[in-house]
């Protein structure tokens, strides 16, 4: 039987994870973040994911990270645990960890560096599967990871996959696979087409800017679900220019940055990422007072 508390027409920020001076995870500013994130309305948290600058945090980090939000969430929404690795033994212990820790689920990007078989793939999502007594949500973020999941990955099939979370701007593909597997819950993962990722099947979204402005995605969920479709529209597009901007930055830095203009100054990304420039943190702030109204 799969365990999960898992909600499934939520609004999940894709978490940031702050730094200190140093560089080294900033425990004290996550619970501020994490604390001002739950008052600001999101329904959920997705931690240790690309916002979240999971490959660049050591296993430790990735552990203690998730032991903060089970502590700050303390059960009133639920958190889902980005668990992908590049080694099958690395995803399996932090997949346990964060089923110890009480995650609503895990998430895993598949292998990646080396060009795995389809056969390996599936494997390391099957051991996976097996260690743990949670759902599994396939995170499909074909851009960075080079594979695309569909209809046709027999993935879906498993019953302790739950869900997948669509970062893809393919909205047939994510209409085809919820006319497959009805039961699965799509989690959008582009914010810039959540309307539309709902109007094709999408039920939840996982966003980077859900971090900074959660009102705004559950603005453009209420007007859709009132039928008010031209408000829907007229939101995500206001979103839309603020996500452009951040885009054209270079969208985790400046997504960052974000945060500290609204009094949660959770640092910069870490390095390979380059610091912000004077001129980028000004175009930053302007573009913030696009969604000034919802913040």
């Amino acid at each position: 039987m799969v365990k999960t508390g898992l909600n499934k027409t939520g609004i999940y920020s894709a978490l940031f994870t702050p730094a200190d001076s140093s560089g080294n995870l900033d425990v004290p500013v996550l619970r501020d973040l994490i604390r001002y994130e739950m008052k600001h309305g999101i329904e959920g948290v997705y931690c240790c994911g690309s916002s979240g600058e999971a490959l660049l945090l050591s296993t430790d980090e990735r552990k203690k990270l998730v032991e903060v939000v089970a502590e700050e969430t303390s059960g009133n929404i639920p958190f889902i645990v980005h668990t992908g690795a590049l080694s099958t033994r690395d995803a399996i212990e932090l997949s346990t960890h964060a089923q110890t820790c009480g995650a609503a689920a895990v998430s895993l990007i598949p292998p990646i560096y080396y060009n795995y078989s389809p056969e390996e793939i599936a494997g390391y999502y099957g051991d996976v599967v097996k260690a743990v007594d949670l759902g599994v949500i396939v995170y499909n973020i074909p851009q960075f990871t080079g594979i695309s999941f569909s209809k046709e990955n027999k993935l879906l099939c498993d019953e302790k996959i739950i869900g997948i979370k669509h970062t893809s701007m393919n909205l047939y593909e994510l209409e085809r696979i919820k006319q497959a597997f009805g039961n699965k819950t799509i989690f959008n993962g582009f914010d810039e087409i959540w309307l539309y990722s709902m109007t094709a099947g999408a039920t939840a979204t996982i966003g980077t800017t859900v971090n900074i402005c959660p009102p705004v995605f559950k603005a453009i969920r209420e007007s859709a679900l009132a039928g008010d479709m031209d408000k829907a529209k007229q939101i995500q597009s206001m979103l839309n220019g603020f996500i452009e901007t951040l885009v054209k930055v270079n969208v985790f830095p400046a997504a960052k940055y974000c945060m500290a203009l609204l009094g949660v100054d959770i640092g910069p990304c870490r390095k390979p990422f380059s610091l912000l420039t004077g001129d980028e943190k000004t175009i930053i702030k302007d573009a913030l007072d696009l969604i000034s109204d919802y913040l």
